[in-house]
This record gives structure tokens, C-alpha cells and sequence, in this order.
């Protein structure tokens, strides 16, 4: 699948499922070339864009549903990632679908483990700044305090969900 084509000040503008959502600038030396965007939705569930990808969906159990990473779509089903990627065979353009390995999750997942504690550091050092905001309640930062928080509840027992649905 394609990985996530909008621009960033779209996804801020546009990405109006995630209710709160925030954009932030992080330092030139970081793992990811562009800005990170995060949102929530009415139901506390969660979305990380790390510029186009990596892109990590999570439901409202906080397990892992749906991501974007080196041009793959990658979904839950049934406990397991399945990994989709269109490629074009013989002039068509075909979906290709194959069911990770349990190390290929294990790996990725502590990948995503990964990108979100550098997150979360960058924020607690005060080195990300804040390009936009949408907040219902509250402020920017209590917003990026939910996020920090939301990564230290959750980081370390990731789960893969049952379905790629919001609703787990």
C-alpha cells in the first residue's frame, strides 16, 4: 500500500477523527526527517506519524492495529501483523499479502518501542517544538503531557490486535 501521501500541515488540518492532535518540529539530528504528528481520537486511541512513515495505529485497547513502515502496509489480524505491498506483475498492479513471522513482529515491535521512548525523551528534554495544535480541552502541552504519558503506560507491553479496526 501506499504510505501515507498528505502533506503534514494536511494531516494537522484535516486529520479530524483525531480530535486532539498536535505537530511538532524535532531536532535536525533526529532518526526522522520531518515533523512527528500525534492524535487522538474521541476514544483515546492513538496515532504516531513519524513524517510519511513510520505511521503506528493503535485501538482503543492500546494494542497496535495499523502502521506504515518502508512502504508497506502492515495490519492486525487475528493476533498476527500481515504485511501488504502493491506491486505491479505483468502491467497490473497486484496486492501482495504475507503473514509476518512471530521474530518479524518481535523485532518490529521493539522498533516501535524504540521510536516512541526517542519521542517521548525529545519531549521531556524540551527539544521538540510545537508547530500546530488542535485541543479540544485543555492546552498544547497538557496534550504532549497525555502523549508522554500515553508512551510510559503502554510502550512496554505492546500487543498486536485482533483486527486493524479502531474499535479492536
Amino acid at each position: 500500500m501506499a504510505k501515507q501521501q498528505q502533506d503534514k500541515e494536511d494531516i494537522l488540518r484535516e486529520a479530524t477523527a483525531l480530535v486532539n492532535r498536535i505537530e511538532l518540529k524535532i531536532p535536525e539530528n533526529s532518526s526522522w526527517e520531518d515533523s512527528v504528528f500525534v492524535g487522538f481520537r474521541r476514544d483515546q486511541s492513538i496515532s504516531f506519524f513519524f513524517g510519511g512513515e513510520p505511521v503506528y495505529q493503535f485501538n482503543i485497547r492500546n494494542q497496535f492495529r495499523r502502521g506504515y513502515d518502508r512502504g508497506v502496509l502492515l495490519k492486525a489480524e487475528h493476533g498476527q501483523l500481515v504485511q501488504l505491498r502493491q506491486e505491479r506483475e505483468n502491467g497490473k498492479l497486484v496486492l501482495l499479502r504475507r503473514v509476518w513471522e512471530e521474530t518479524e513482529t518481535t523485532e518490529y515491535l521493539e522498533s516501535v518501542r524504540m521510536n516512541l521512548a526517542a519521542l517521548r525523551d525529545l519531549v521531556r528534554r524540551n527539544l521538540v517544538e510545537i508547530v500546530g495544535a488542535v485541543v479540544e480541552i485543555g492546552t498544547p502541552e497538557e496534550l504532549l503531557q497525555q502523549i508522554t504519558h500515553w508512551i510510559d503506560q503502554h510502550m512496554d507491553s505492546m500487543e498486536i490486535a485482533s483486527v486493524p479496526n479502531v474499535s479492536g
